[in-house]
């Protein structure tokens, strides 16, 4: 039987290994936006690993564009990016949790795409 001292240092153990884990998957989720620019290259956004857009940009090619359009391009961008960003977010997770955990299970809920009816 494992005395208290051992079960303490062995919970202070995971405990540091969890903080470790945690500390790293931050900074890669940090580092995970995911830039994409339209097919024409007349936007470009950035999406960070939340799904957040931290950046957009507009070459020449957007002035030529009328604004319903430029919307939608916009959109459709943005769109992408954040279906990128949500696998970049996945991936690093499931190294984490383990691909087959029901916590990963949970976030792929959140960050798959929504399937079109």
């Amino acid at each position: 039987m494992r005395s208290p001292e051992e079960i303490m240092q062995d919970l202070d153990r995971r405990v540091a290994l969890i903080q470790e884990q945690a500390g790293r998957a931050e900074q890669l989720l940090a580092e995970s936006e995911a830039t994409l620019a339209s097919d024409d290259g007349a936007v470009t956004v950035t999406v960070n690993a939340g799904g957040g857009l931290t950046g957009l940009r507009f070459s020449t090619e957007a002035r030529k564009m009328s604004a319903n359009a430029l919307a939608d391009l916009v959109l459709d961008t943005y769109r992408r990016a954040a279906e990128q960003s949500g696998r970049n977010t996945a991936a690093i997770m499931s190294d984490m949790l383990g691909g087959d955990s029901e916590a990963m299970g949970v976030l792929q809920s959140f960050t798959e795409a929504p399937r079109e009816s």
